[in-house]
């Protein structure tokens, strides 16, 4: 357990002091922590799209804030649509397994026909988004 303690908070300082800087590493570790968030939470129900757009949306954004620079806004947009319909698209292989184990995001409740248009509705906005961008 000693090891994994100075794991943690090895992690924690190499990404703080790391090459992104604190704000950047902040932001890395945001994202990062969306990952834990969704397994421990989000996937069980209507708001398991959530950890994906706000980690797709904050991860590319976290080299941009490294340099000192405002985000544009298409990045933060254009990542989270395209976050919300890697979800989609994510869940469709484990979709039995995942209502057998109760297990009730968005994706399990909507199904895979509608996961799909979903899916491809919300990539085809995302690329409108960064095309005009």
């Amino acid at each position: 357990i000693n090891w994994l303690r100075f794991m943690v908070l090895f992690s924690f300082a190499a990404n703080l002091l790391g090459p992104l800087g604190f704000k950047g590493g902040l932001v890395y570790m945001f994202g990062i922590s969306m990952g834990v968030a969704y397994n421990f939470y989000f996937k069980f129900n209507v708001f398991s799209w959530l950890p994906y757009a706000l980690a797709f949306a904050a991860l590319p954004s976290c080299v941009v804030i490294s340099k000192g620079l405002p985000v544009p806004v298409w990045m933060w947009l254009g990542g989270a649509l395209l976050g919300c319909a890697a979800h989609f698209v994510n869940v469709l292989k484990d979709l039995d397994q995942d209502r057998a184990s109760e297990i009730k995001g968005l994706p399990q409740i909507v199904g895979k026909k509608a996961s799909i248009t979903i899916a491809a509705v919300l990539s085809v906005i995302a690329l409108v988004v960064l095309v005009i961008s």
